[in-house]
């Protein structure tokens, strides 16, 4: 099984928590919110720029520089903004790229990965301009 990261656009956290355990929903998310995921390879090559925002755990007690890799993360506001441009931008990177061999060790093709990237983007653009919330769920 690939390893992935998945993205949710949802209204609030509350709105995705289990009310007697407080925990994460993942059933109920997956056919009630719009999600995509992400491969990790690219997640991985992009990872770096990605620490440019800022994001907060699901009990809003930690913030970060970017994705909590192996956990969760909740992007909102202006980091939403800034982690949609730099996707956006991550796309025209790739659109550079030759046809095969874009991430090392991967074996995703150019036109695979635009096609994630794209996706990712249509998310984030869904959710700046409804106001949600993006929750990332880590490997």
């Amino acid at each position: 099984m690939a390893l992935v990261h998945n993205f949710f656009v949802i209204p609030s956290l509350h709105d995705v928590t289990n009310k007697i355990n407080n925990q994460l929903d993942l059933k109920c998310m997956s056919k009630r919110y719009k999600h995509i995921s992400i491969h990790d390879d690219i997640i991985i090559f992009i990872f770096k720029t990605l620490k440019w925002f800022k994001s907060e755990n699901n009990t809003k007690t930690k913030t970060t520089k970017g994705l909590f890799y192996y956990g969760i993360s909740l992007i909102e506001s202006d980091n939403l903004n800034t982690f949609l441009r730099i996707v956006v931008l991550w796309k025209e990177l790739f659109k550079l790229a030759p046809e095969t061999d874009v991430i090392p060790e991967s074996s995703y093709s150019k036109k695979e990965i635009i096609s994630q990237i794209d996706n990712l983007i249509r998310l984030l653009e869904y959710a700046t301009k409804n106001n949600k919330i993006i929750l990332h769920l880590g490997i």
